[in-house]
């Protein structure tokens, strides 16, 4: 999958959550306990934000060519590897979700 089809699906994923935001804030008031009020007006909205912004990554994350000593050619490929586990606290779960599953997201889509 090519790093545009990543960052379009990211979008989509972005646009797909807003459109459903009074659902989703529902839910995340079910799971969390916090007011509807503050679901729908500060954690989703901050959620939709951060999908577009690790979008913008996926065609921006590449190797590098690093000067070496001597005659040797060096160079860098990020790539993810392994399994990547996260603890989410009760106060953002929804946002902290985004902070770990987006930087994913954005290099793992296969």
């Amino acid at each position: 999958m090519t790093a545009y089809e990543r960052q379009r699906i990211l979008l989509r994923f972005a646009d797909l959550v807003e459109k459903h935001n009074d659902e989703i804030a529902a839910l995340e008031t079910w799971d969390s306990g916090k007011l509807l009020e503050q679901c729908a007006k500060i954690e989703v909205p901050i959620f939709v934000r951060l999908f577009p912004y690790y979008a913008g990554w996926t065609d921006k994350i590449h190797g590098m060519t690093i000067p070496g000593d001597g005659p040797h050619h060096v160079q860098t490929l990020h790539e993810l590897i392994g399994v990547c586990g996260q603890i989410i606290p009760w106060n953002f779960p929804l946002v902290m979700f985004a902070w770990k599953v987006g930087p994913r997201a954005r290099s793992c889509l296969r």
